[in-house]
C-alpha cells in the first residue's frame, strides 16, 4: 500500500500540496497505480514470517518556479525561458529517465540522462521545446496560474498551484525542500538560502550596495568606430548580464561636459535593453552606468541620492557594476537609475505625464522654453503647461501669485529639493539652473523637481542656501510666505541628514569597494586622493547641517 502525507498551506493561486509517497516509485504497478502487494516478502522454507521491507521514501520536489522569466536566468542557450528547478531532498540517487514532469498541457517533460543526486538540483527549461532526453520541457508556464505535478515511475512526489506571477517573482522553498515563499532573489541550481528578502521591488537587485554587478558590452570594430564619431548616438551592440548572455542592445556614450570621455577612455554609457527584446532585467528597460571620474569618493551619487528620497524628492537608486567593453576592463562604475517611464512608473500611480529635462543654463523664462528637452508623454506637447509656469513668475512674486503658483508646482517638493541641494552642496542641479527634470503628476497636475547629476557634491558650498540662482527658487525667496516655509523645511533636512548618519554609511561601502577602487585600470586619480576625499566628505557630513542652522538663527 502506498500512503501519502498531504501538506497544504496558502499560495498565490490557492493551495499547495506535496505528496511524498512512503515507498520507492518503482513499486508502482504498469498504469502508475500503487502496487498492492508492493513492501512485502515471503516467508522462509520454515514457514516463519519476516519483517516487512520499507524502502526509503523518494522526495524529489518542486524547489524553485519562474512563471514570467525576463531577466532571472538567461537558459542554456540565451533565450530566457520559464523555468522549475527540481531538488532531491531523498538519500537514493534518482535516475532522470524515470522522472515526469507535467503541467496543464498534455506534453509533459520525461526527463533526460544522466541521474540527480542527493542534495542535488536540476533546472527544466519550460520552452516549448520538443527535444526528448534533453533539458527542455515542451511546455511554457502560464504566469495567469500554473499547476505542475512531478513524479517518479508513475509515483507524484510533488504538486504545486500556482496564482498569476509577476515578472523575474519566483516561488521557492526556504530552506531547499522547505515552505515556499516569494521571491525575486532567484537561484537556478543554487541555494535558496534560509529565508527569502522581504521586497519584492524588481528594482532591488539592479541597485545593490553589498554587490559588484558584472557588465561586458559587446560592440563591433564598425560600432566602435560610429561611436568615435559621434558619441551621443546610438549604435547596436550586445550584452552580457550577471544572469547570462541578454542579446542585443542599443548603446550610445554619455555626458557632455567635464564627465565626457570617449570609447577609448573611462566613457559613462547609456544602454537601451529592451528595444530589440520588449523585456527588461529587473524591471529596467535602461541602464545608466556613470564612469564616477568627477567622483573620486565612489559615493557621492548614492549619499545624495538617499538624502534627496529621505525628504520625499523622486530620486533614482544606485549600485555598482564592474563594466568591460569586449572583455577589456573599464574598471568600477556607478549603475544609476534612468529617469524615465520605468522610474516614473515607481514613484507616480500615473506616469503618463510630461517629462522635461533643463540642462546647461536652462531655467523657466519664456526664451527658455523651446530649450526644455522634451522626454515624453501624454500631455499637451506644446509645452504650454511649462507657459502657464512662466506666465505666473512673470506677473510678479507676490503672495496672491504664490499661491497660483501652488496650483501648478507642488512647492513642498520643489523647497525640499532646493534644501537638499543646499546641504549637499549640489552646485550642478537647479541651484544652477543646470541639471533636474521637471515632471507634470496627472493626478495632480502639478509640477515636480527631479535631481540628477549629483557626483561633485558635499564636497564645497559654492554659495549658501539662499543664493542659488535657479529663477523659481529666487523667485520664492521674495514672498515672505514661501521664504518661510522654505527655511522651516530647511531645518528638518538638517535633522534628516544627521539621522541618515550618511557619513559612516559611506565609509563603509567605500570599505567594501575598496578591492574594486584599486584595480580599476581606468581611474584618474590616485587611491590617496580617494582617501583625502573621502574623508573630507565624511567632516562636511558632520558638520554641514549645524553650520546651516547656526545660519538660520542668524536670519
Amino acid at each position: 500500500m502506498t500512503v501519502f502525507l498531504l501538506l497544504a498551506c496558502s499560495t498565490p493561486g490557492g493551495i499547495y500540496r506535496s505528496g511524498v509517497p512512503a515507498t520507492l516509485g518503482d513499486t508502482a504497478g504498469h498504469d502508475g497505480s500503487p502496487d498492492p502487494d508492493a513492501g512485502y516478502t515471503e516467508g522462509s522454507d520454515t514457514g516463519e514470517d519476516t519483517a516487512p521491507v520499507e524502502p526509503e521514501p523518494v522526495r524529489l520536489l518542486l524547489n524553485e518556479v519562474v512563471a514570467h522569466n525576463e531577466s532571472t536566468w538567461g537558459g542554456e542557450d540565451g533565450e530566457w525561458p520559464d523555468w522549475v528547478e527540481l531538488y532531491n531532498a531523498s538519500e537514493a540517487t534518482i535516475p532522470l529517465a524515470d522522472v515526469l514532469l507535467k503541467d496543464r498541457s498534455d506534453l509533459p517533460w520525461r526527463g533526460g540522462e544522466g541521474s540527480l543526486a542527493p542534495g542535488e538540483r536540476w533546472v527544466v527549461s519550460a520552452d516549448e521545446v520538443v527535444a526528448p532526453g534533453s533539458n527542455h520541457a515542451p511546455f511554457a508556464l502560464d504566469d495567469d496560474g500554473e499547476r505542475l505535478v512531478l513524479s517518479v515511475r508513475g509515483q507524484v512526489t510533488d504538486r504545486l498551484d500556482l496564482g498569476a506571477m509577476e515578472a523575474d517573482v519566483a516561488w521557492a522553498r526556504f530552506p531547499d525542500g522547505g515552505a515556499w515563499a516569494p521571491t525575486l532573489r532567484t537561484t537556478p541550481l543554487g541555494e535558496n538560502g534560509a529565508v527569502p528578502d522581504s521586497a519584492l521591488d524588481p528594482t532591488a537587485l539592479a541597485f545593490q550596495l553589498d554587490e559588484v554587478l558584472p557588465f561586458n558590452i559587446r560592440l563591433s570594430a564598425d560600432a566602435i568606430s560610429s561611436l568615435r564619431a559621434s558619441r551621443l548616438t546610438y549604435v547596436e551592440g550586445a550584452l552580457d548580464v550577471p544572469e547570462g548572455d541578454w542579446g542585443l542592445v542599443d548603446v550610445k556614450l554619455k555626458s557632455y561636459v567635464g564627465s565626457s570621455r570617449t570609447i577609448d577612455q573611462k566613457c559613462a554609457f547609456k544602454i537601451d535593453l529592451n528595444d530589440h527584446h520588449g523585456r527588461e532585467w529587473h524591471g529596467l528597460g535602461h541602464l545608466t552606468l556613470n564612469n564616477m571620474v568627477q567622483d573620486n569618493t565612489y559615493v557621492h551619487e548614492w549619499a545624495a541620492y538617499e538624502l534627496f528620497r529621505a525628504m520625499g524628492v523622486p530620486a533614482p537608486e544606485v549600485g555598482y557594476a564592474r563594466v568591460a567593453v569586449n572583455g577589456t576592463d573599464y574598471g568600477l562604475y556607478l549603475n544609476v537609475e534612468s529617469i524615465d517611464r520605468d522610474f516614473l512608473a515607481r514613484w507616480y500611480a500615473d506616469p503618463t505625464g510630461n517629462l522635461y529635462e533643463g540642462a546647461y543654463g536652462v531655467d523657466l523664462y519664456d526664451s527658455h522654453i523651446a530649450s526644455f528637452d522634451y522626454k515624453g508623454g501624454e500631455g499637451v506637447q506644446d509645452r504650454s503647461d511649462l507657459q502657464e509656469l512662466v506666465d505666473i513668475l512673470d506677473d510678479g512674486a507676490t503672495e496672491a501669485n504664490y499661491a497660483r503658483v501652488s496650483t501648478v508646482v507642488d512647492m513642498d517638493e520643489f523647497l525640499a529639493n532646493m534644501a537638499v541641494e543646499a546641504l549637499a552642496m549640489h552646485w550642478d542641479g537647479y541651484s544652477t539652473a543646470n541639471n533636474y527634470r521637471l515632471y507634470k503628476d496627472p493626478r495632480t497636475g502639478l509640477f515636480q523637481i527631479i535631481p540628477w547629476g549629483t557626483d561633485q557634491t558635499f564636497i564645497t558650498a559654492y554659495f549658501n542656501p539662499w543664493t542659488g540662482r535657479g529663477r523659481l527658487f529666487q523667485w520664492c525667496l521674495e514672498v515672505g510666505s514661501c521664504a518661510d516655509r522654505y527655511d522651516e523645511i530647511l531645518l528638518d533636512a538638517t535633522y534628516t541628514m544627521e539621522a541618515l548618519d550618511l557619513g559612516s554609511r559611506i565609509a563603509d561601502i567605500a570599505s567594501d569597494l575598496r578591492a574594486d577602487i584599486n584595480s580599476d585600470p581606468r581611474r584618474e586619480f590616485a587611491v590617496s586622493t580617494h582617501d583625502y576625499y573621502l574623508s573630507y566628505t565624511i567632516s562636511n557630513m558632520a558638520t554641514y547641517p549645524q553650520s546651516v542652522r547656526d545660519q538660520l538663527d542668524a536670519r
